[in-house]
């Protein structure tokens, strides 16, 4: 079974002042990629899987569409097409920025990259030399944040804007935060359009780099939140930058099944083989590792067709948002 994972739907426009690798497809594309879904798969929810998981067998051609963080992308644009597709998907949501009306911190860093007016060097929480409008400067601060143990990431953000001469401050964030990501309001919407809403964390803080205490914040907390605005229980999360839950995580796998979870699903990690019935007692399957397929704008049509019908073919290594 193959399971696609996008984040943001967006033409490519040069003028786009935030992280230009967020969006996954255009307008365009989505809409092709999701009519080929429909016509040729047979698109599932988390529903579905969940039972898949427990024996029961899955349709002929499985596919599930995922999304994450929670762009208005995904109700302005997304939303429209999936409903006239008549593809189910499912919204995977980092819930702090939603009720913060905080900004995504790869967001923020590029902001602060592309405004800068001179070259600075930090200290915090290492030595790093920053450029304006420099790739290597973002891509060196988002790695810090992604490998940090317990980063202060508001500390080292507001390092970042003053080395670098970006005015900024809460009404400046929310500000960019409420053209960039959804409301509940717009949350509820999906929900109420049968797309199903489940947990992306909150801060989409890198679970590997938490102490037991940021563990529980950031899974118990974001089902809390997404369980008290929508009314409906959350059995899934989207573990934040996609990575697996490998050799020697076994407390984070912990933490998730202590926060109520049931799935965990990890990003440019390949496709799923799930046994029905008495094979899926003789081959059991890793709930907390279910994996998921990158997209990218720059994939051509054929390459898609290739990643759905092929998965081993598939993307393994473009996104880590």
């Amino acid at each position: 079974m193959s399971i696609t994972t996008y984040h943001h739907v967006a033409d490519h426009d040069p003028s786009y002042p935030y992280d230009p690798d967020a969006a996954d497809s255009t307008p365009a594309q989505f809409r092709w990629q999701m009519e080929t879904l429909a016509r040729h798969c047979t698109p599932i929810g988390i529903d579905d899987l969940l039972r898949a998981l427990d024996g029961s067998p899955l349709p002929k051609n499985p596919v599930m569409v995922t999304f994450d963080d929670g762009y208005q992308s995904c109700h302005d644009v997304a939303l429209p097409i999936l409903r006239a597709v008549g593809i189910r998907a499912t919204f995977f949501i980092a819930t702090s920025f939603v009720n913060e009306r905080k900004l995504y911190w790869w967001e923020r860093v590029a902001l602060l990259v592309n405004q800068a007016t001179h070259g600075a060097t930090l200290v915090y929480p290492k030595r790093l030399v920053l450029e304006p409008r420099s790739r290597a400067t973002r891509m060196a601060l988002l790695d810090t944040i992604k490998d940090t143990p317990n980063l202060d990431v508001n500390r080292f953000l507001v390092g970042v804007a003053a080395a670098l001469g970006v005015p900024w401050n809460d009404e400046i964030e929310a500000d960019y935060a409420n053209g960039l990501i959804m409301t509940w309001d717009q949350i509820r919407a999906l929900a109420r359009a049968g797309m199903d809403v489940e947990s992306h964390s909150r801060r989409h803080r890198v679970l590997q780099t938490l102490d037991a205490d940021g563990l529980r914040d950031e899974l118990a907390g974001s089902r809390e939140d997404i369980e008290s605005q929508l009314g409906r229980p959350v059995r899934a999360i989207a573990y934040p930058v996609g990575r697996r839950l490998g050799r020697g995580s076994e407390r984070i796998r912990a933490a998730v099944a202590a926060a109520g979870y049931r799935i965990g699903l990890s990003n440019a990690s390949g496709a799923n083989r799930i046994w029905p019935g008495s094979l899926g007692s003789m081959l059991p399957f890793d709930r907390f590792d279910v994996r998921r397929q990158s997209l990218d704008r720059s994939m051509s049509d054929a390459m898609f067709l290739t990643q759905i019908a092929i998965p081993r073919f598939g993307y393994y290594g473009r996104h880590d948002d």
